[in-house]
Formats: structure tokens, C-alpha cells, sequence
């Protein structure tokens, strides 16, 4: 019994152990085989990525995007070395072949054209098709191309370049399906890769093409901005010696002729030359002559040179009058230059430039030098501009003497006027006084009576003596202020001054039956002045305002302390000043229009008072609107202390 169980229990043993085995080789084996098989496949296609991948770039140029795709195909070929790998392009609805790797019998051309539906399905469909027997289908148009390259089943997988290059798909081609399944994930990652490449690709060229056309136009900028500024630099330069030139020659001291020999040298300096010159238009000689101040040409020489305008032989006169610039390389053997004075100053190149000012021109300007070929259109230019400013200077020269002259001529005038008005002033003095002297004492009755008539005629003879002889004391007055008066100046209480003045005008004031009236306090800071000018201001200023405000008027003085200087105003509620005549009311025999032939007087009064005022450091000046009144005021400086203060 015993040895019936073991028996029982080994063969069960044994039993279970061959099941155990027959299920492993029948199912677990197959699994595992297949597992590891699924591992190195993975691990195969994990190395080939990253392989490609790190070899991976963005191509700068469009031609080299085809040697990337033939990278990724010599890649793919070496993992499937028995297959065919075929890159067609489309183009104009067929299909040409671009790219191809494979031994073959006989080797193809390539872009020639090939029309299959399958091509157009799988661009369409944009997924990957696979043919495990090309022959069953219909692959007319192939198949010399399959033929030649002995393939009898296929994979396609389409792919997109960026940009809008061209669509193309890549065929990879085998006798037998065999190694499809395994190639399927190289041929969908490798068209990926090349998409994406393609789209990177596009925007690093767009990119490249973006930074090429804005370094050019940087560069172009630059460039532009290099010549501008060397021009500015060079335009500075001149307008710079232009500049010292116009302030040196404009100085004391200083005439056309130095001004113009200046300006010359500053050209021959900047342009290298050996001879400036000037030749100006003598309108009476109808001829155009050499000006002073010439640049390389001795004084004997420079009178040898003059040449009628009508002389049109000449360069000079032809740039005189056609006003267009001229150049040649050599003088002394150009047909259109009179090669005598090119000679005798022994220059070749010549510059010939207008001097012109405005519509008018004045003469040329001629700059050679003794090299041939020397002298440049840009110099050209420049003497073009130099001219340009030489007439304006020689222009302002021109004016500068005339009224210089003008000016001599007027000064030398206006000494005699005053002398004159000296001297007449102190010759009808004399005699007016005797007159005055003996009308009075007519009047008086010492020499016996007179009729009514005659008492009348000897009034108004008296008054007329009387305006006679305040007139000549205006004159003469006016006549030491514009000489070199003397003035005294000492510390002067203004308000006591505008006392005396506004009592001394009371009876004319009441003959008018004017209302006049002080306001100025005692109080007032003292000035430094002269009491005879100041008090005669403070005179002309309420006889003014007694004469036209107008019979029952108000004249009314007031004065302000303004810290630094103190101001005196008389203000009368008369018809005022028009706003028209108000700036010319302190010109000398200036008198208002309305009132000129209503009221008496010389209009020196106001001219005086400005003249007294300016000379003690003040101002004086006129406030007034039609119909509101006028208002006069004067401001003199505040007298200082020791310690320089007011008082």
C-alpha cells in the first residue's frame, strides 16, 4: 500500500513537472523571447532618435535642408540596410523624384516625374500607408521605377517643409513587408523630424534674412550718418573760420579790403591753393578787377589783371555772367581759359566761382593751384558756399563804409548845428535883453504915457520877447546837454524841491483856474543830483500838465519810495495822450497834434527833462489813455549812506 502511494505520488510529481515545462516552451518562453525582441527594438529606435537628434540642426540656407533629409536617410538605411529609401516632391500634379539611397541595377534620374494614386492618397490622408504587395494595385507610372530598385511591397510617409516649399513623402521600399511593423515608428518619426526641421529651418532663414536686411539698413544708417557727419563736421569747420573771419574783419580798425584778404587766405588754407583771388565788377569801366587782399599774387601783378565783360573768351566772364561755377584740371592748356593769366600766376587747376548777392551778382572768385588735376567737385561745392558768404560780407562791407561816411557826415553836422545853435543862442541873448529891458520901461510910463494901442502893441511884443527868450534858453540848455555837461551832484531832498516848484506854479496854476495840489511827503528818501536839471524837470513837468490838462483840470503830485530809487509822478484828469503819439512825446520840438496850434510852446520841455534824467542814472516815462488823463513820472536812484543803504 505503501509503495503504491510513492509510486502514485512520483508519477504525479512527475506529471506536474512535464505540464509545468510543456506550458512554459508553449507559452512563457514565446513571451519572453518576444519581450526581449520588443526591449532591443525599443532600445534600437531610443539610440537612433537620440543619435539623429543630437546630430540635428536648423540649416541657415533652403539648398541645405536636402542635406539634412539625406542625413536621415543614410541614418534609416543603416538600420534597414535591404530596403529603399525614395523622397519625391511634388510639383504641378506630379510626382518627381529628388532623393533616393539604395544599391540598384541601374542607377535613375532624378527629378524625373512620376504619377501614382498612391502618392496623391497618402499627401492627401497625411498618414502613413503601407503596400505589402505593390503588383496587386495599380501602380502604372512606377513601375519601371520599382523595377529598378526591386521593390515589391512599401511604406509612404508624407511630410510638410515649412515656408511653402514644395510637399513631399518619403517611400520606403522593400522586397518583402517583413520589417514593416518595425519600421513603421523610424519612417513617422524621421518625416516628424524633417517637418519640424523645415519649420525651425524657415524662421531661423526668415530670421536671418530679418537681421541681414537690418544690418544693411544699420549699416546703411551708419554710413549715412558717418558721411553726414563728416560733412557737418567739415560744414562746421568752414562756417567756423567764416565766423572768426566775420568777427575779426567787423572789428575797430578794420576795412573791406582786410576783411576780404582774410576770408581768402581762410580759402586757400582749406582747399591747398596757391592763388585767391577776388575780381569785382567796376560797373564805370564795365571791366571785372582784381580787389585787394588777393591771396599768392604780388600788388604788381594783381593790377596787370582786368578784363572787359564782353570779353567772353574768358572763364571769368562767362562764370560772371552765366553765374555757373566752372573747374578744369589744367589751365594753361584749356581752350576755354585765356591761358596768359594762368601763366603769368603759374597755377594749372582753377576753380571759378559767382559772387552773387540775391538776385544781383558783384564779380568771381578764382582759386588755383600750380598742380594739375588737383581741385574736386566737392571743393567746388564749397567755394560755391564760401562766395556766397564773401558777398554778403563784402556787401556789409560796402554798407559799413557808406555809413561810416553817413555817419561822419552827420556827426560833423550835428557839431556844427550845435555850434551854431550856441552861438545864435548867445548873440540874441545880448540883444534880447536890451529889448525886454527898454519894452519894460516903456511900459512902466518913465518916458511918458502911452494910448491904449500902444500899451497893447508893447504888451504883445514883451510876451513874444518873453516865449523868444525862453526858447533860446531851451536851446541852449539842449545844446550843453548833448556836449559833456557838468553835472553837481549832491545829497537833495526831492520832496522839498517839488515844494518850492508846486508853490513858484500856483499863480499860473489859478490864471488857468487849475486845481493844483501836493502829495509827496517829507518823509521821502534824499537823491543824488544836480538841484538847478532836477528842479527844471520837476518845472517842465508842471507847466506841461498847467498847459493841456485843460481850464478847472486837477494836477496832482505824488512820490514814492521804491527802495532802490525813488519816483515823482504829476497827474492831470485832461484829455490825455493818444496811444499813437505817446513814444515820441520826449522827441525833441515834438508837440501833440490836436494841441499843437491851441497851446504854446517849442516841445523841448519834455526832451530836456529826459535828457536831465538819463544823465543822473534814471528813467522817465508817460502813462496816460484819451479822455482818463495823463500821468508823468521820474525815478532817480536813492541816495546811499556810508553803510550803502538808502536814506
Amino acid at each position: 500500500m505503501l509503495n503504491e502511494l510513492i509510486g502514485a505520488g512520483v508519477l504525479g510529481a512527475a506529471g506536474a513537472f512535464g505540464a509545468y515545462w510543456y506550458l512554459k516552451f508553449r507559452d512563457v518562453l514565446p513571451m519572453e523571447s518576444r519581450l526581449r525582441a520588443a526591449q532591443k527594438s525599443f532600445s534600437d529606435f531610443t539610440v537612433f532618435t537620440r543619435e539623429t537628434m543630437e546630430r540635428a540642426y536648423a540649416p541657415e540656407q533652403p539648398e541645405h535642408y536636402g542635406d539634412i533629409t539625406n542625413y536621415y536617410l543614410i541614418k534609416l538605411h543603416k538600420v534597414f540596410p535591404d530596403s529603399s529609401m525614395l523622397v519625391f516632391e511634388k510639383g504641378q500634379g506630379q510626382w518627381r523624384l529628388v532623393n533616393y539611397l539604395k544599391h540598384f541595377k541601374v542607377e535613375p534620374k532624378l527629378l524625373t516625374a512620376y504619377k501614382w494614386s498612391a502618392f496623391d492618397r497618402s499627401s492627401s490622408e497625411g498618414e502613413l500607408l503601407r503596400f505589402d504587395d505593390v503588383l496587386a494595385g495599380d501602380y502604372q507610372g512606377v513601375e519601371e521605377l520599382f523595377s529598378v530598385f526591386d521593390i515589391r511591397s512599401a511604406l509612404m510617409c508624407p511630410f510638410r517643409p515649412a515656408g511653402g516649399a514644395a510637399e513631399r513623402l518619403v517611400l520606403f521600399g522593400a522586397a518583402s513587408p517583413g520589417c514593416f511593423d518595425a519600421a513603421a515608428p523610424y519612417l513617422r518619426f524621421v518625416t516628424s523630424q524633417l517637418s519640424s526641421i523645415s519649420r525651425v529651418s524657415d524662421k531661423v532663414i526668415a530670421l536671418r534674412k530679418e537681421t541681414d536686411h537690418l544690418r544693411s539698413e544699420v549699416s546703411a544708417v551708419v554710413k549715412e550718418l558717418d558721411v553726414a557727419g563728416s560733412r557737418l563736421i567739415q560744414r562746421a569747420k568752414e562756417r567756423k573760420a567764416l565766423y572768426e573771419v566775420v568777427t575779426k574783419v567787423t572789428g575797430p580798425g578794420q576795412d573791406a579790403q582786410n576783411g576780404c584778404s582774410a576770408i581768402l587766405n581762410i580759402v586757400a588754407k582749406m582747399v591747398e591753393a596757391d592763388v585767391v583771388a577776388c575780381l569785382l565788377f567796376d560797373e564805370t569801366k564795365g571791366e571785372l578787377v582784381v580787389s585787394p587782399g588777393s591771396y599768392g599774387i604780388p600788388d604788381a601783378d594783381r593790377v596787370l589783371y582786368s578784363i572787359p565783360v564782353s570779353n567772353h573768351a574768358s572763364a571769368s566772364v562767362r562764370t560772371f555772367l552765366s553765374r555757373k561755377p566752372f573747374i578744369t584740371a589744367d589751365a594753361q592748356d584749356d581752350p576755354d581759359v585765356l591761358s596768359q593769366y594762368a601763366k603769368l600766376w603759374e597755377i594749372h587747376s582753377l576753380m571759378i566761382v559767382p559772387i552773387s548777392l540775391h538776385d544781383r551778382i558783384i564779380g568771381v572768385m578764382r582759386v588755383g593751384s600750380r598742380r594739375k588735376d588737383f581741385f574736386t567737385p566737392d571743393q567746388l561745392e564749397f567755394l560755391s558756399i564760401i562766395a556766397d558768404e564773401l558777398a554778403i560780407i563784402i556787401e556789409m562791407f560796402t554798407l559799413y563804409e557808406n555809413l561810416s561816411k553817413k555817419a561822419q557826415e552827420l556827426a560833423q553836422l550835428n557839431k556844427i548845428k550845435d555850434e551854431f545853435l550856441s552861438t545864435v543862442s548867445h548873440e540874441l541873448k545880448t540883444p534880447l535883453t536890451t529889448i525886454k529891458g527898454f519894452v519894460s520901461v516903456i511900459l512902466s510910463g518913465e518916458v511918458g504915457p502911452l494910448n491904449e494901442q500902444q500899451h497893447n502893441f508893447l504888451t504883445v511884443t514883451d510876451q513874444s520877447v518873453n516865449r523868444l527868450t525862453h526858447l533860446i534858453s531851451n536851446l541852449l540848455d539842449l545844446s550843453r546837454l548833448n556836449g559833456k555837461v557838468e553835472m553837481e551832484f549832491q545829497k537833495v531832498d526831492l520832496a522839498e524841491l517839488v515844494r518850492s516848484s508846486v508853490s513858484a506854479m500856483l499863480l499860473k496854476a489859478r490864471e488857468g483856474r487849475i486845481d493844483i495840489s501836493n502829495a509827496v511827503s517829507r518823509a521821502l528818501p534824499h537823491v543824488q543830483a544836480d538841484t538847478r536839471w532836477i528842479t527844471q524837470v520837476i518845472d517842465n513837468l508842471l507847466i506841461n500838465a498847467i498847459k493841456y490838462a485843460g481850464q478847472g483840470a486837477k494836477v496832482r503830485v505824488t512820490g514814492t519810495d521804491k527802495g532802490e530809487a525813488v519816483v515823482i509822478c504829476v497827474e492831470d484828469d485832461g484829455p490825455g495822450i493818444p496811444a499813437e503819439e505817446q513814444k515820441m512825446v520826449f522827441d525833441k520840438f515834438y508837440r501833440g497834434k490836436t494841441s499843437a496850434n491851441q497851446v504854446p510852446g517849442t516841445g523841448l520841455g519834455l526832451a530836456i527833462s529826459k535828457s536831465v534824467v538819463e544823465k543822473h542814472g534814471g528813467k522817465i516815462w508817460v502813462e496816460s489813455k484819451p479822455g482818463k488823463g495823463c500821468r508823468f513820472c521820474f525815478a532817480l536812484p536813492a541816495a546811499k549812506d556810508k553803510t550803502g543803504q538808502g536814506q
